[in-house]
């Protein structure tokens, strides 16, 4: 039940749609994990706090952070699509790669796999996507050197 109750603090975390829900249906998290009463209670408390919006903003801003910096004209020409990408890319990654190399890279494969992408957000996206990809080469050959 510590492994479920661990689990959905996590999953409510990265996730403010999961916060509204049991928000709205407090119920939902015993269909969803095997709790304890006391654990239900606990997670009832912490999602419906003021500080649980603060929680998920953190979150977003710690896995905003690799793609931003690594990609920031991609981004840029992204413009208004940015938001409503990585909140799908969020969703369908729901784990995180602390590398901020790695975890920029994985945006970038996750951006190749949309149809839909402006032409000028094609160009920069495979500009930076490459530039990503040889500094993760050169770490490895660093690696393997040693």
């Amino acid at each position: 039940m510590l492994v479920d109750f661990q689990r959905a603090l996590a999953e409510l975390t990265a996730s403010p749609d999961l916060c509204r829900e049991v928000r709205a249906d407090p119920l939902m998290l015993r269909s969803r994990y095997d709790l304890t009463s006391k654990e239900w209670r606990r997670l009832v408390g912490i999602v419906t706090s003021r500080g649980m919006e603060a929680n998920c903003i953190l979150y977003r801003a710690n896995r905003l952070a690799p793609i931003a910096l690594n990609l920031p004209d991609t981004c840029t020409a992204l413009g208004n699509d940015l938001n409503q990408l990585l909140s799908a890319y969020w969703e369908s990654e729901p784990v995180t790669d602390v590398h901020f190399l790695v975890e920029a890279n994985r945006f970038c494969q996750f951006l190749f796999s949309q149809e839909a992408l402006p032409a000028y957000a094609a160009r920069e996206l495979r500009r930076e996507a490459a530039h990503i990809s040889a500094k993760l080469e050169l770490l490895s050959w660093h690696r393997q050197a040693r």
